[in-house]
C-alpha cells in the first residue's frame, strides 16, 4: 500500500491521538462512515461492529481489517481470508500488551463482588432501606483456593493478585512450561482435579475452535456446590445453560461474567441468554457488558500498538 491509503476508524470516540497520527502518516483517515466508503483500504474496529460478508461487501477496495483486541470473535476471519483481506490483531504485538492489566483487574473485582454480594448489599441499603449485615455473611479470600484456567498473560496477572491476597492457587494450562508455574508459585493441575478442588474458578483461556464449550455440563458437575465461576475471557468457552442449571439446582454458588456466548449476534440474543434469565430470577449472577479491556489506559496502549503494526505493514 502507498501513502494514499484510506483508513476508516469505525469507533473513533476517545481514540488515541497518537494512534490517529500514525494512521494519518499512512494516508487519509475517516472517523465516521461516509459516502466514500468504496475507497477505504483499511478498517480499524474494536467490538461494536460485526465484520462479516455483508459489511465487507460495502468496501470493495478493502485490504486489511485492524482490530486492537486479543480475540477476533467479531470478525469473520475466514471470509476475510477468502477475499484476500488481511486481519491484524493484538496477536501481532503481544509483547507490547504484556503489562496491560485491565481485564485481570475486572476479574478480581467480579470475584470479590460475587463472593461478598456487594451489588446486592448496596441495593438493599439504597433501594430497600435495609441495614442487615447478617444477610450478607460470607467468607474471606485468604482461606480459599483459586483455580485459574489459562495461565497466559491475564492468568498470570490474576495469579499475582491472588498471591497478594494469600489465596491457595492451582492452575491448568497445558501449553505453558513448568517454569511459568514455578515463577508464580502456582501449583499445576489437570482440569478435572482443579474443578473439584477450587472454591473459585477464574477463566482466562483464549477461545479456539478446539476448546469451544470445553467447560461443559460434565465439567461443571465436577465443581464444588459452593464454587464461584468468573469468566472474563470468552463466552464460548463455557456451556452457559449448564451454568444456569447448576445455579438453579443449588449445585453452584455463583457466576460472574464479562462475556457471553452470543454477544456478537445482535440485540435479541439477550432475551434467550440463560445467565441473564438466571440473574433476573434472583440467582447469584453478575454480568458486565464486555468491559474488561475498556479503560482509557488499556485502550490507548492497544490502539497505539496496533497502529504501529499497521504502519510497518502498509505505511511504506
Amino acid at each position: 500500500m502507498s501513502q494514499n491509503t484510506n483508513i476508516l476508524v469505525l469507533e473513533p470516540e476517545n481514540y488515541s491521538p497518537h494512534a490517529l497520527a500514525t494512521y494519518r502518516q499512512m494516508g487519509k483517515v475517516w472517523l465516521a462512515q461516509t459516502e466514500s466508503n468504496t475507497e477505504v483500504s483499511i478498517i480499524v474496529v474494536r467490538l461494536a461492529y460485526r465484520i462479516d460478508g455483508k459489511l465487507l461487501d460495502r468496501f470493495p477496495s478493502l485490504r486489511a481489517v485492524v482490530s486492537p483486541t486479543t480475540a477476533l470473535t467479531h470478525v469473520d476471519v475466514e471470509e476475510c481470508r477468502r477475499r484476500g483481506i488481511e486481519v491484524i490483531s493484538l496477536a501481532d504485538c503481544r509483547d507490547a500488551i504484556n503489562d496491560i492489566t485491565s481485564t485481570a483487574e475486572l476479574a478480581l473485582g467480579l470475584m470479590i463482588s460475587l463472593l461478598r454480594a456487594i451489588p446486592s448489599a448496596s441495593s438493599e441499603v439504597v433501594r430497600n432501606g435495609s441495614w442487615n449485615r447478617n444477610a450478607f455473611r460470607s467468607r474471606q479470600l485468604s482461606r480459599m483456593t483459586l483455580g485459574i484456567v489459562g495461565l497466559g498473560r491475564l492468568g498470570r496477572h490474576m495469579a499475582r493478585y491472588a498471591k497478594a491476597l494469600c489465596m491457595e492457587i492451582v492452575a491448568y494450562d497445558p501449553y505453558q512450561p513448568q517454569e511459568k508455574f514455578d515463577e508464580l508459585g502456582v501449583r499445576r493441575s489437570d482440569l478435572l482435579p482443579l474443578l473439584k478442588e477450587a472454591d473459585i474458578i477464574s477463566v482466562h483461556a483464549s477461545l479456539t475452535g478446539a476448546n469451544y464449550g470445553f467447560l461443559g455440563r460434565s465439567e461443571i458437575a465436577e465443581m464444588r456446590s459452593h464454587a464461584l465461576v468468573v469468566n472474563t475471557a470468552r463466552g464460548g468457552l463455557i456451556d452457559e445453560a449448564a451454568l444456569a442449571d447448576a445455579l438453579r439446582d443449588g449445585k453452584l454458588g455463583g457466576v460472574a461474567v464479562d462475556v457471553l456466548r452470543d454477544e456478537d449476534e445482535g440485540v435479541d440474543w439477550m432475551k434467550e441468554s440463560p445467565l441473564i434469565r438466571a440473574a433476573k430470577d434472583g440467582f447469584n449472577v453478575l454480568i458486565t457488558p464486555h468491559i474488561g479491556g475498556c479503560t482509557s489506559d488499556a485502550m490507548h496502549v492497544t490502539e497505539e500498538s496496533i497502529a504501529d503494526v499497521a504502519f510497518k505493514k502498509f505505511g511504506g
